[in-house]
């Protein structure tokens, strides 16, 4: 899926047929293992994952915890430096090679002023990442270990299947022995 298909899809009552985007649109393909965004980086982009695997991370003291996983057809950032313009608290690595679509902050914000389609967009975007970090926050309060790793085959089965065990383990806060215990219980 696409920005442009996103947006007829989401917004259709905003747009007929064929249009334009109210702002300029960066495509780029991302190499394995590629950081996107640094720690400490203040955030100035948005970015659309076309194609591959994104992860997010975050440290505890000198340990990296995986905050999520992005697939196909979602938007991602270190969000909270985009907003605030402070140092992100996050690193953003590709985990397979990538094809994003890449919107500068600064046309955003200049296309929220002028244009319904560009302000309901960032709605929508604001709206996605936080029911996103929602549902991980209530899903990790509320259920197993098990059941957050069935939700997350949900999302993409095959996807997932592609991510190292370790990396899975980490996002699930369990250790990889106890996702190998998980996967052979789900898959006879």
């Amino acid at each position: 899926m696409s920005i442009e298909l996103l947006i007829k899809k989401n917004l259709s009552g905003l747009v007929n047929g064929d249009f334009v985007l109210p702002f300029e649109v960066e495509k780029k393909s991302l190499a394995k293992g590629q950081v996107v965004t640094h720690y400490g980086y203040v955030e100035d982009k948005l970015l659309f994952l076309d194609e591959g695997v994104v992860q997010i991370n975050t440290l505890k003291g000198e340990e990296e915890r995986i905050l999520e996983f992005v697939f196909p057809g979602e938007f991602f950032s270190a969000y909270t430096s985009f907003l605030l313009q402070e140092p992100s608290d996050v690193q953003i690595t590709t985990l397979h090679p990538c094809k994003v679509s890449i919107i500068k902050r600064e046309n955003l914000l200049q296309a929220n002023q002028v244009s319904l389609v560009a302000s309901h967009l960032s709605l929508h975007v604001a709206q996605q990442l936080f029911l996103s970090r929602a549902r991980r926050e209530k899903d990790f309060l509320t259920l197993s270990a098990e059941e957050r790793y069935r939700l997350l085959l949900e999302k993409d089965p095959n996807v997932v299947l592609q991510i190292p065990g370790n990396k899975i383990a980490s996002y699930l806060g369990i250790k990889p022995e106890s996702l190998s215990r998980i996967r052979k219980s789900i898959i006879p």
